[in-house]
């Protein structure tokens, strides 16, 4: 603390800054790029790639939350590049903006404000009983809110721990066992008196260690946190809806429940 100055920048949030410039830079760039295609002309190279990437997400918002909530693709877009970046960016030298807790609940709150917006837009005040014990009136078929669930307040907050623990944990995680592995290996190899200086053994194995850790690690956690992202909100948007059949509703459930658990799985 003595040595703290106000114009410091924590490491995390220099790389926020420099996450964030590489974001604005290649959309500066996928901007000018597409402005001087003609509109015969196919794209290619940068634009192409760019175009499958964002139709990508597209078909995951549709598939997931409906066509509906297609207008929610540069939202998911940008969120999905965001954390490739910044679980990516540590390959070369800066720290994991998500290997920081902050960062994760950070993220984790935007899915858990977004999940009442929705649930407010689509259910409005209905959406209040997900949260009590309800009673449903055996002639009408209407359904009417006893008392308050405990057990329902802390559903709404799993969600958000979760998501936040998962992101971060693997790839702080992830960071952890890549500097125990630099560690390791150069101890070991501080003992021969050629190699040990050069470090060769740990430059050989470190390619792999990166690669599972930092790449394969990283774009599988940023497709799990967007997708869930789109399942929390899909779910706040049909749960409570009891002027919905019976069976679609629990077909519903089921299908985003599987989604969830095998996401899960593949971290």
């Amino acid at each position: 603390m003595q040595n703290w100055h106000p114009l410091s920048l924590e490491p995390e949030i220099t790389t926020i800054l420099v996450v964030t410039a590489i974001l604005f830079t290649v959309c500066l760039v996928y901007f000018l790029k597409l402005k001087k295609i003609k509109v015969n002309e196919a794209s290619g190279g940068f634009v192409l790639a760019m175009q499958i990437y964002i139709e990508y997400i597209r078909v995951l918002v549709v598939d997931i939350m409906g066509k509906r909530f297609e207008k929610l693709t540069p939202f998911f877009v940008f969120l999905m590049s965001y954390l490739l970046c910044c679980n990516l960016i540590g390959i070369v030298g800066f720290d994991y903006p998500t290997g920081t807790l902050t960062v994760t609940l950070s993220l984790g709150m935007v899915m858990f404000i977004g999940t009442f917006v929705i649930g407010f837009r689509f259910q409005k005040l209905s959406y209040l009983t997900r949260f009590c014990i309800n009673y449903k009136h055996k002639k009408s078929g209407k359904h009417y809110p006893i008392m308050v669930n405990p057990l329902n307040l802390i559903e709404v907050v799993t969600p958000l721990i979760s998501i936040s623990f998962r992101l971060w944990g693997n790839i702080f995680a992830g960071g952890v066992i890549v500097s125990l592995w630099y560690f390791m290996f150069g101890y070991l190899t501080s003992f021969i008196p050629v190699v040990g200086v050069l470090s060769l053994l740990t430059g050989l194995l470190a390619p792999p260690i990166h690669g599972y850790f930092d790449i394969f690690v990283g774009c599988i956690q940023a497709l799990v946190f967007t997708m869930l992202t789109m399942v929390y909100w899909s779910l706040a948007k049909d749960h409570g809806n009891y002027e919905i059949k019976d069976e679609n509703l629990i077909d519903t459930k089921q299908l985003n429940s599987n989604m969830i658990s095998n996401n899960i799985d593949q971290v």
